[in-house]
């Protein structure tokens, strides 16, 4: 029976160990480009869908024989407001974690490739460089920090003066995100913004284009390139492709 060298088997389970990344990377890559296709997909479906819409419509409805007021909030899109809302959440959940998987991913690429003293290591790391802007840039800070709601007593007509305190109606409002979020957008962001005018060209409609449509494709482009410059990294390092080197001619 022959006995393998050990350099060859070192070799072989570098080899093992950085296709079973490159497997993750490459699927990490393919979830978070869907993830961002998602959410621009869902803003043009419920700017551009008649039937589904998310604003939220909230009546008052009194009767003087019970005395009390009742406040109706009314869904104009019906059952498709809680169904964004659960795909938006998700979203920006997976979002979230697979933009954090994918640096510790490619730190392990790069680890190995260290270890293993291997060529292309400035290709990855690189791509882990570009993957930290991706993270940051894709974060919804808005959800994080400005996300709140205020409840404040509703308004009641003269008839219902009377009415006790403890059954007045609240009226939730949203307070507004910050101004600079992320990439990922929330809900109730979607719902307050998304029916902007588009004509005349406005600095609002602007703003608007570029939150919900600008912003995730440079996002994505920043992924391409995550994935870009880690592929070729790895191509080197496993010899699929050969790492080219400037020659410098000797003088005579």
């Amino acid at each position: 029976m022959t006995r393998v060298p050990m350099t060859q088997a070192v070799a072989a389970d570098y080899a093992d160990a950085m296709l079973v990344a490159r497997r993750a990377k490459n699927t990490l890559f393919l979830l978070l480009a869907l993830i961002l296709l998602i959410q621009m997909g869902v803003f043009f479906v419920v700017r551009y869908v008649p039937n589904v819409k998310i604003h939220a419509e909230v009546t008052t409805t009194s009767d003087v024989n019970t005395s009390s007021a009742t406040l109706l909030e009314r869904n104009a899109g019906g059952v498709w407001s809680p169904l964004l809302e659960q795909v938006i959440a998700g979203t920006d959940f997976l979002g979230v974690l697979f933009s954090m998987v994918l640096p510790v991913i490619l730190l392990l690429v790069i680890t190995i490739m260290l270890v293993g003293r291997l060529v292309g290591v400035s290709h990855v790391t690189s791509a882990f460089c570009w993957s930290i802007v991706f993270l940051v840039l894709l974060f919804p800070w808005q959800s994080l920090l400005n996300s709140h709601v205020h409840a404040m007593a509703a308004p009641m007509s003269d008839s219902l003066a009377t009415t006790r305190p403890s059954e007045q109606a609240l009226v939730v409002e949203e307070a507004p995100d910050v101004r600079i979020p992320g990439v990922l957008y929330t809900f109730p962001e979607l719902r307050r913004n998304y029916s902007f005018a588009s004509s005349p060209l406005k600095p609002a409609a602007i703003l608007g284009w570029g939150r919900f449509v600008g912003v995730p494709i440079i996002e994505l482009i920043l992924l391409l390139i995550v994935q870009g410059r880690s592929s070729r990294g790895l191509r080197f390092a496993l010899g699929e492709a050969e790492l080219p080197m400037e020659m410098t001619p000797t003088g005579a």
